[in-house]
């Protein structure tokens, strides 16, 4: 979804900002710690990056390619940690900066990018580390450096256990948010982000894009007389009759009520009628069987056509509403849009 996907963005523009000002910050003030020591190089290093992440500051709220900037940000960053593993008078306790590294990529990469930007770069601290300690007198090292790997391994493993169900919990919650609960079908929202989805694809390839607009006639009859129980039943049975009979391109949700909306990719007009008269034609040739009876559902429709009645969901919305009320006040059980239209005499009556 593209609300969830700027969401996310947000997050992690939130999050390379505050790495930024630390960097920033970090950065001067190790470089004045190495300068006092005499590693001149690295120190350098350090202010050049320092002032690097202080440019990006204005850039990065507003960026379209963040994912770009932030790979561009990490690979150099990192890199400062390894070299820094291998010079001669630096402390080892410069390792506890690599252990960061999976929790740092997790946040701005996510779970595929975090996953290959930490094995590179853990497994290269390893390898620097060993180079620098497992030699010579430093070979008693062994149990430190081995202790240090798997404790980074460690935190590698849980950064992506946990970013592997953040992200399965989000699809998840995403998903509840955009279905109805009662009929399973999506839900108005949901209709929303696919209409934005459906009327590029139209535009695209210059397709047409309709909205049906269906009620089901008489539904406090039902609840009247046969309980909410058999209302809700009758629901979910017309939203498996419209699901079963759509094509995969098509969409069918449930507005509320006894309210529910067709979003017809590649149908104008005539064609949308045509098939909301079929839909409506296979409900009520399907009776709904409550304990030996049948109850005989119907339900009324208009339909809107993208570009023809308006540009936008809800202007449709407004279009196809009024057109299903036309139906309603000339009879139910049919569907009307702009090329059949409710005659005059019967909307008047």
């Amino acid at each position: 979804m593209a609300e969830q996907l700027e969401q996310d963005q947000s997050h992690r523009r939130s999050v390379l900002r505050a790495l930024l000002w630390l960097t920033l910050l970090f950065g001067f003030t190790f470089a004045g710690l190495n300068i006092y020591r005499g590693l001149y190089l690295l120190a350098a290093i350090e202010v050049a990056y320092a002032l690097f992440s202080f440019s990006l500051l204005p850039i990065i709220p507003k960026t379209k390619h963040l994912d770009a900037w932030t790979i561009a940000f990490l690979v150099p960053f990192f890199c400062i940690m390894v070299f820094a593993l291998v010079l001669p008078n630096t402390s080892f306790t410069v390792f506890a900066w690599i252990q960061t590294i999976p929790i740092i990529s997790y946040l701005l990469l996510g779970q595929r990018g975090g996953l290959w930007m930490s094995c590179i770069f853990i497994s290269a601290a390893i390898v620097a580390f060993n180079v620098r300690y497992i030699t010579g007198e430093n070979a008693m090292n062994a149990l430190i450096v081995t202790n240090l790997a798997f404790s980074s391994l460690a935190v590698m493993l849980f950064s992506h256990i946990y970013e592997r169900s953040r992200t399965r919990n989000e699809a998840r919650l995403i998903e509840l948010a955009g279905t109805d609960s009662l009929t399973g079908i999506a839900n108005r929202m949901r209709m929303g982000e696919e209409f934005t989805r459906l009327r590029s694809q139209a535009e695209r390839s210059a397709m047409a894009l309709s909205l049906v607009v269906l009620d089901v006639d008489k539904f406090k009859h039902v609840n009247d007389q046969y309980g909410h129980e058999t209302g809700d039943r009758a629901l979910q049975h017309i939203a498996g009759k419209l699901s079963e009979r759509l094509r995969g391109s098509d969409m069918v949700c449930r507005l509320g009520g006894e309210e529910f909306a067709l979003l017809l990719l590649g149908a104008d007009h005539q064609q949308a009628a045509k098939l909301a008269d079929h839909l409506r034609q296979q409900v009520f040739a399907t009776p709904l069987k409550l304990n030996g009876t049948e109850l005989q559902i119907s339900f009324s429709g208009g339909v809107a056509t993208l570009s023809d009645d308006g540009d936008d969901l809800s202007t449709l919305l407004k279009v196809a509403d009024q057109r299903m009320y036309e139906a309603k006040s000339s009879g139910r059980n049919r569907i009307v849009s702009a090329h059949n239209p409710v005659p005059e005499s019967l909307v008047s009556s």
